[in-house]
């Protein structure tokens, strides 16, 4: 114990591998939850084939489910009293570290996890990897809290929590330690950099024992040849997502003041935002998160799609996202913001394709390119989102394509607004 509270590097190496098991933990918990939670709220199989299971639903009860959902999360808000709970997770996380020392509450791994997996199950437009990042970093600054480390071995576990939830759930062990630095801001020396990854490599393998998978993959072939429609195309896609990703924040921030603004009880607030999700999602069912990682299959996979149905569920998606988390639901924008890249890019591939100009192969590649752009121009973090993607699709030959648009993108969307989509919400 002495060893461990000096903080000596052997001490903080069993630190790493606690906080890493503890991330895996959550993280497959969380999941497994979400499972359960969406199977209780729409039926049996409905986790596995949700757009089948509701659409053999009542219309009135597709309105209901998502509405009761937000009103279970509303009364968990006000019994529990854990605020940190709302919301998207990763800017709680960010001021944990800059003003609160590197304290998150112990109780808000609990209660996120909870609600996260209401909010989701019920059919809530967001992700769940912010939740899981929240949840990793409550974990490690418990570690920090439990055994009175100082402030900054404290912030370190909880970042090396953060990274062990990234590992966890998209088993991408380097885009796990890159989000530490590029997004949370910590500034990484060699010891640091050695905790984090191990954390974020226990995450990741103790994930994939706990639940039998190697996380979120999207498995891509390697034939994409670079030619100059393709270089054109990825220099597009790497300007549209800068405008994507503020208009993206633009629409969140502005829908959380609506919701703040409204005099009834807070406690209702995610019921609204669920009753406005349940109605929207009779005409377009794919908001609701259990259909997102199926239709981003179907995206990279240059499944026909027709374009009027990519448009609307592109403009839809983003204020659905906003509504979610604007009106209190619990849930992240790291998968939101993915699913729109790759509606923008198959958007724009459709279009090549029915022109003859590409094949399937760089069809896929843009739609990939484009999940990573988005997310780098909204996070401002092109090392993450290359990376991630990277992992995700085992293809380490598209880094490069990859590197360059998500830099694009970030220079073009810091020149028009200085703040991360993250930074906005903190």
């Amino acid at each position: 114990m002495d060893c461990l509270q000096r903080g000596t590097m052997g001490g903080l190496i069993v630190l790493a591998i606690v906080v890493g098991l503890g991330g895996a933990v959550g993280a497959a918990l969380f999941h497994l939850i979400i499972y359960v939670s969406t199977n209780l709220f729409y039926g049996p199989g409905a986790a596995g084939n949700f757009i089948g299971t509701i659409s053999a639903l009542s219309l009135p009860l597709r309105i209901l489910i998502p509405t009761l959902g937000g009103l279970l999360v509303g009364v968990i808000y006000k019994y529990a009293k854990v605020t940190e709970a709302e919301g998207e997770g990763v800017p709680e996380v960010m001021e944990a570290l800059a003003h609160h020392r590197g304290n998150i509450r112990p109780i808000v791994a609990p209660v996120k996890i909870i609600t996260a997996a209401i909010t989701l199950g019920s059919g809530g437009s967001a992700g769940r990897e912010g939740p899981v990042i929240q949840i990793g970093s409550a974990i490690g600054s418990s570690v920090g809290q439990w055994l009175k480390l100082d402030t900054e071995k404290r912030s370190l576990l909880l970042a090396a929590g953060a990274a062990a939830g990234i590992g966890g759930t998209f088993g991408a062990p380097i885009a796990g330690l890159l989000f530490t630095t590029e997004i949370l801001g910590h500034k990484l020396t060699l010891t640091k950099t050695l905790v984090i990854a191990i954390a974020s490599l226990v995450g990741t393998f103790g994930a994939q024992a706990l639940t039998g998978g190697a996380g979120l993959r999207f498995l891509i072939s390697n034939n994409t040849s670079v030619t100059f429609t393709l270089v054109i195309t990825l220099v597009c896609i790497g300007m549209l997502s800068a405008f994507v990703a503020i208009g993206f924040g633009s629409v969140l921030t502005k829908a959380r003041a609506a919701f703040q603004s409204l005099s009834f009880p807070h406690l209702l607030k995610p019921a609204l935002g669920g009753l406005i999700i349940g109605m929207v999602g009779l005409y377009l069912p794919y908001i609701h998160e259990p259909a997102a990682y199926p239709l981003t299959i179907d995206l990279i996979q240059i499944v026909s799609i027709p374009l009027f149905f990519l448009v609307a569920l592109f403009i839809v998606k983003i204020f659905a996202t906003a509504i979610t988390l604007g009106s209190g639901g619990s849930g992240g924008i790291f998968a939101p913001l993915l699913l729109t890249g790759a509606l923008l890019g198959s958007l724009l591939s459709q279009i090549l394709l029915s022109l003859e100009m590409i094949d399937i192969s760089t069809a896929t590649t843009i739609v990939v390119v484009g999940m990573a752009a988005v997310f780098a121009a909204a996070a401002h973090a092109p090392l993450t989102a290359a990376f991630i993607l990277v992992e995700m699709t085992e293809n380490i030959m598209l880094l490069p394509l990859l590197l360059g648009v998500c830099y694009l993108a970030v220079f073009v969307a810091k020149n028009i607004k200085k703040d991360s989509v993250y930074q906005i919400q903190e």
